[in-house]
């Protein structure tokens, strides 16, 4: 018998599967993305991300060239919103691709 039998569909905890796999406008437990536009050494906004999520990725991508250039290790989530590299390399005329784990308020 697969687990999926043996789970009632009144539980909570099938309640709670559903509910992450079919509510994706709430942005919970969820890998999220965004492209941004680059900015200087400093905040740049992504109006998604939330100060207790996790940042996965920041992927700057040149736009003469198509280049990518991985600069995760600048960044941090400063806030709700925004993330900051001060003092990193600046982004300016260039886009950015922002992945994120969101995770519950809970």
């Amino acid at each position: 018998m697969k687990l999926k039998d043996r789970m009632l569909k009144a539980s909570p905890v099938w309640r709670r599967i559903v509910s992450r796999a079919f509510n994706v406008q709430t942005n919970k437990g969820l890998v999220m993305s965004q492209a941004v536009a680059g900015a200087a050494a400093g905040n740049v906004n992504v109006s998604k991300i939330k100060k207790g999520d996790h940042l996965v990725s920041v992927i700057m991508v040149t736009a003469t060239t198509a280049a990518l250039t991985d600069l995760t290790s600048q960044f941090s989530i400063a806030a709700d919103g925004v993330i900051n590299n001060t003092g990193g390399t600046s982004s300016a005329s260039n886009g950015l691709i922002v992945t994120w784990e969101a995770f519950d308020d809970e």
